[in-house]
């Protein structure tokens, strides 16, 4: 049925008023001719660029075709008609945000509940007023173009955010240390693409070792921004200040972000451990931070007592709040386990219950991960059972660091070796022999080949002179043999480390990527840490 329009197109929306350009792509729908023509030389005189479907099908083609700002779809239209065509418009993700104006001469209450049940945004009536349909044409147009920018810099910020994610973990390495007392393994995950958490390992000469971790309080950008702060300016402190002990390092750590940040709202809890190579101790600064939890023998101990102290950042209290008896001495027992963790491990809640995860049942979550001689990185295989049992652990970032002390019984070999053929053939033949002496499996010999080709490789191809060293360490227990080699010669392509095409091991002739190795042992690692190679090979014993 023909509707007629009740005012003149070209008549303005106030008398003696300026037109107004409302531009936009405008879609108008309508089996009727004259209310086709009408309705575009009136949005036309208006800025409008204006397009014409007669039905439902030739409107989803304009759609699929064009970016359109709005649609103006006639409800009755045989075929598909303006409600099925709304529809259509918000199942597909690329027009669901575009606005549909339902054109109807009909007036019921259901009609129109129907409508914004699909997603249209507004109705207007027949027969047309000419000024109430250009007002909300404009209010349209003006939402979606506001909507538009809103949704651009949605995606810029998250562009951003990601970015910047992927600098700030760039800092963070999670990259194991291998020596000779301890394996230090970290987990991080953050909660958004930026966090607040912070940790490092850091090895210092003659042996000693630091390792922190520290949450900033709050969530977003600034505790992102700050943990990036506190990471840069504790490494400067550890490096420079270590022989001055944890406590003498966190006051300097907190005068500067106290100058810097001046602001009770943010600060960092933190715990720092100083490993000391002559007594085999861990010299510890709390700061705020929850305890370690410590494994020893299969069963939880307690963390010896110590007096801690504030958070670092905060601004309260003396300027310099830490001393040296608040340092707390930890004895490094062979065999040890101790886990450094942020609170977004505790304070993860139960699917199910919603209760929180807690210190007592994460340190039954951390004995069970600390007995498995298969969970190569326990912080990861932690968080992986912290799921499996229900925990969520996507609302806040969580950082995990276990130390694991060495059981001097069960290292075989730990020495620096030269550069050259002979001592790696002498090493190898010595490894294959003190195996031996223990178990009459083939571990021996898949050791010692893997052992030789990987050595070779690094006096072929590492461009280190005879003169130099590499560093390996050989352990031995019931389960197997963990084989560590370290180098400072030319990375690493690990990217090509993997090859594992039978038969054909393109990246020997290069070097820092042998087939054999990666066949021979049941389970490889290669990193680049501290301007060294590391590799860690792990060999399964037979079973049954």
């Amino acid at each position: 049925m023909k509707s007629f329009p009740a005012d003149d197109p070209h008549e303005t929306v106030s008398s003696g008023a300026s037109r107004p350009v409302l531009g936009g792509k405008v879609l108008v729908v309508d089996d009727e001719r004259p209310n086709r023509l009408y309705l575009k030389k009136l949005l036309t005189s208006y800025g409008c660029e204006v397009f014409e479907a007669v039905d439902g099908p030739s409107a989803m083609e304009l759609v699929h075709h064009e970016r359109l700002d709005l649609i103006l779809a006639d409800v009755v239209m045989p075929g598909m008609d303006g409600f099925e065509l709304c529809g259509a418009v918000k199942k597909l993700t690329a027009t669901r945000d575009v606005p549909v104006i339902m054109v109807t001469a009909k007036g019921q209450i259901e009609d129109l509940k129907k409508g914004f049940d699909l997603g249209a945004m507004d109705y207007i009536r027949k027969p047309f007023d000419a000024r109430e349909l250009v007002l909300r044409v404009g209010n349209a147009l003006a939402l979606k173009r506001s909507n538009d920018a809103l949704a651009h810099w949605k995606r810029r910020v998250s562009h951003e955010l990601e970015l910047a994610g992927k600098i700030q973990q760039s800092m963070f390495s999670m990259e194991p240390l291998f020596s000779g007392p301890f394996e230090i393994r970290i987990k991080y995950r953050s909660s958004m693409d930026v966090g607040g958490d912070a940790f490092d390992v850091i090895e210092l000469p003659d042996g000693r070792c630091c390792l922190y971790v520290a949450d900033v309080s709050g969530h977003g950008v600034a505790p992102a921004m700050i943990s990036s702060m506190l990471k840069a300016t504790a490494t400067e402190l550890i490096w420079t200040f270590y022989e001055r002990g944890p406590a003498f390092i966190c006051n300097e750590l907190h005068v500067r972000l106290c100058a810097t940040l001046n602001n009770p709202a943010y600060y960092a809890t933190m715990l720092m451990a100083f490993y000391e190579p002559a007594t085999g101790r861990w010299v510890c600064m709390n700061c705020g931070h929850p305890d370690p939890i410590l494994i020893c023998g299969g069963k939880p101990v307690p963390f010896p007592a110590g007096h801690g102290g504030i958070p670092v950042g905060m601004p309260l209290g003396p300027a310099r709040p830490f001393a040296e008896e608040d340092q707390t001495v930890l004895e490094a027992l062979p065999g040890m386990h101790i886990l450094l963790y942020t609170d977004g491990l505790t304070e993860a809640r139960h699917r199910e219950t919603g209760e929180e995860c807690g210190e007592e049942e994460l340190e039954k979550l951390f004995v069970r991960v600390a007995a498995d001689p298969y969970a190569v990185n326990r912080p990861a295989a932690l968080l992986d059972l912290m799921e499996a049992e229900g925990y969520s652990i996507g609302h806040d970032d969580c950082t995990a660091i276990a130390v694991r002390m060495t059981e001097p019984g069960k290292v075989l070999i730990e020495r620096n070796i030269a550069v050259e053929t002979q001592a790696v053939s002498d090493c190898t033949e010595e490894m294959e022999r003190l195996i031996l002496e223990q178990t009459g499996e083939d571990l021996a010999a898949r050791v010692r080949l893997v052992a030789m080709e990987h050595a070779m490789n690094v006096v072929e191809h590492s461009r280190l002179g005879a003169h130099e060293t590499m560093w390996m360490q050989l352990i031995l227990d019931e389960y197997g043999c963990r084989l560590v080699f370290t180098d400072q010669g030319r990375e690493w392509d690990i990217s090509r480390a993997g090859a594992a095409e039978p038969g054909f091991d393109e990246y020997a002739e290069g070097g820092r990527g042998l087939l054999i190795t990666n066949v021979a042992a049941d389970c490889v690692e290669r990193y680049r840490r501290d301007s060294k190679n590391v590799v860690s090979y792990i060999f399964r014993r037979q079973t049954d």
